[in-house]
């Protein structure tokens, strides 16, 4: 019996550091750009670090957006210089993802809502005033570029100040005017 618990340790023993040569080095940041090919990311510290994507697995190295948070593991290749992914996990996704939905202000006497869908298309529904074309977030600051309605070819943009958005709100506020707030709910 005691032969084969001690038998049973000392293999243990060599499984362990055979394990940990197979740890893979991680480092964590903020995503700054994405390509098909490649991610950069900059650490806590400052610091910009690129990774390669190429021969990735999608389903652990899955796509990532601008401001994303994310804690990546990976391999330096052969020629010594290159790192490559092996598994990317997002620890805080960015606002990006949470924007695109469908908003409605149903507290006012006529019901005003946006559409903003991913691939930055926007409607406003409740304004016959206004037609948005597209939307873009930068920072803390949603864009809209908005036409007029008799004259689509003639388009400004609208600035608004993001004062709160999360899975189930978004209150914007325009930049400049004497504007009221929007507080929006998402629609399922």
């Amino acid at each position: 019996m005691k032969q084969t618990l001690l038998f049973f340790v000392a293999a243990a023993l060599l499984f362990v550091p055979g394990c940990r040569r197979n740890v893979l080095p991680t480092v964590e940041g903020v995503i700054t750009d994405s390509t098909i090919h490649s991610l950069t990311l900059e650490t806590p510290d400052g610091e910009t670090f690129t990774l390669s994507t190429l021969g990735t697995d999608p389903m652990l190295v899955p796509g990532v957006l601008p401001g994303d948070v994310v804690r990546i593991a990976y391999e330096v290749l052969p020629d010594g210089e290159t790192c490559r992914a092996v598994q990317l996990d997002i620890t805080t996704p960015s606002a990006y993802r949470l924007v695109p939905g469908i908003w409605r202000d149903c507290s006012g006497p006529v019901e005003v809502g946006l559409v903003l869908a991913e691939d930055g298309s926007a409607q406003m529904t409740g304004v016959e005033s206004v037609t948005l074309q597209d939307w873009s977030l930068d920072g803390e600051q949603l864009a809209f570029t908005a036409a007029d309605p008799a004259d689509p070819k003639s388009t400004c943009t609208l600035l608004y100040f993001v004062e709160k958005l999360d899975a189930d709100s978004l209150v914007i506020k325009p930049v400049a005017g004497a504007t009221l707030p929007m507080a929006l709910g998402r629609q399922p």
